[in-house]
């Protein structure tokens, strides 16, 4: 493995950085995006029955502010709950917005390391076959030995560029449709809620 490195040129280090982005993204996010962490089931329940039963106060809005996403939109409709329904469904969206940043962090990060990670591969292999020709005499002889294991050390960078990129934009697309349904779960948990304060 050193050696594959070490033959890999200089351009194989900002590889290695997006590699160990890639792996520290992919972790961070598949923790923050459980369901359990933004949109737990039986939340919205606990806070309409905290409601019926006038319990909602303001420690218990605290509470279930800190437990998950939902629970801060929740709490968020709920201290705007002597206005118009319209006037807090625009600051349901606002919040919306807010959360919808926080779920999408990150990503993209891995866009970006999915789409340069290739091209620096690419750029790497294209050096080490500019130094690989140029050692190459005058009158065009040369080892072939050594051309041979020039070349495969040049396309090192290559395949080490494509192997970062393909799970970054697997999981670039992976967290990208997990957002999505997180923000359709958030968004119809808050027009039930707000059904549930405008019917009491």
């Amino acid at each position: 493995m050193n050696n594959l490195l070490i033959s890999g040129g200089w351009f194989i280090w900002p590889l290695l950085v997006c590699s160990i982005l890639l792996i520290s993204i992919v972790l961070e996010r598949l923790w923050f995006l459980q369901r359990r962490l933004v949109a737990p089931k039986g939340l919205l329940r606990q806070v309409q029955n905290l409601i019926q039963k006038d319990s909602f106060h303001t420690q218990n809005q605290q509470e279930i502010a800190a437990t998950s996403q939902l629970g801060d939109l929740l709490q968020h409709c709920y201290q705007y709950r002597l206005n118009p329904r319209e006037f807090v469904e625009i600051k349901a969206e606002e919040k919306a917005s807010e959360v919808k940043l926080l779920l999408e962090r990150n990503l993209s990060m891995l866009s970006t390391i999915a789409s340069i990670s290739p091209l620096l591969g690419l750029l790497g292999t294209v050096v080490g076959m500019i130094t690989v020709f140029g050692n190459i005499d005058v009158n065009g002889s040369a080892n072939t030995d050594l051309l041979a294991a020039g070349i495969s050390e040049a396309l090192i960078t290559t395949a080490f560029g494509l192997i970062i990129a393909v799970p970054a934009i697997i999981f670039y697309r992976y967290f990208e449709q997990k957002t999505v349904i997180l923000m359709s779960i958030l968004q119809a948990n808050t027009s039930i809620f707000l059904d549930f304060l405008y019917k009491k």
